[in-house]
């Protein structure tokens, strides 16, 4: 569905992004894991099309870059960016917000058809958010206004969904409220889905693959129980936490002394 070979990005002489090889596929959940500042952001608009690499080479849906509308291709993949939020008018009725979804826009400027509508007051009720149709999206929480915005990615029914932190900002509970509503949403349709965070706490079970980038290179590609074996989060960190397993959930403990290679994991 989406590859990338050996894909760099360059901006200002400075190297941002550097020897990507990634491959997305049909029906996979990944999770694109980094700090701050190693480049995460973006390689999704690379994917999206916002962006252009400075080298290598990109294949969406089985098409290499000039033989696809780039407007086209956008409308087969879902994209939640961390600003996407504060472009809707807080007046907006949620069922608008997730209606506006079908045409790209930011708020509606035309009347959709009422198939339209119900199409979003159908996704609405998938999550418990039936009766929240008519409220206005300033009034909901910050938790929910992510969800909405998660069922206006899907209601295009692309063929991937690309989050970009979208519990930033959240409370413990309305994290996992969300996180919740993706799992639940996940088994409705049969959209891929990238999962942008720093959080190891975020990576639940129905993400069985991740990425971690580290200063704008991969540290490493492949399965997330590999991914923990081989101490991989205490590299992106120098040593200095723990990554605890709990029922199936990742937890990164700050350490109070170095962890030399050799040393288990609690």
């Amino acid at each position: 569905m989406i590859e990338l070979s050996n894909v760099s990005l360059r901006r200002k002489n400075r190297l941002i992004l550097s020897g990507i090889n990634w491959t997305v596929k049909d029906g996979e959940h990944w999770v694109l894991y980094g700090r701050n500042g190693a480049g995460k952001t973006m390689l999704l608009e690379i994917i999206c099309g916002y962006l252009f690499p400075t080298e290598g080479e990109l294949v969406r849906f089985g098409k290499h870059h000039g033989e696809y509308d780039i407007r086209e291709l956008r409308k087969r993949i879902g994209y939640i960016s961390t600003f996407l939020k504060g472009m809707f008018s807080g007046r907006e009725r949620v069922v608008d917000v997730v209606t506006s979804g079908l045409f790209g826009s930011v708020g509606l400027w035309c009347e959709p058809e009422s198939d339209d509508r119900e199409s979003a007051r159908r996704l609405l009720a998938s999550i418990g958010m039936g009766n929240r149709e008519n409220d206005r999206f300033g009034e909901l929480s910050d938790g929910e206004q992510g969800k909405v915005l998660i069922l206006r990615a899907l209601i295009n029914d692309p063929r991937l969904l690309l989050l970009d932190e979208p519990s930033k900002g959240l409370d413990f509970g309305s994290r996992e409220d969300l996180l919740l509503a993706l799992e639940t949403l996940s088994k409705r349709q049969s959209t891929s889905i990238v999962l942008v965070t720093h959080h190891t706490e975020e990576i639940t079970p129905l993400f069985g693959r991740i990425m971690v980038l580290h200063e704008g290179r991969p540290l490493f590609t492949g399965g997330v129980a590999e991914c923990v074996e081989q101490r991989v989060f205490q590299r992106v960190f120098d040593n200095r936490v723990r990554v605890v397993e709990c029922e199936g959930r990742y937890h990164t403990i700050l350490s109070t002394k170095e962890y030399a290679p050799e040393d288990r994991t609690d």
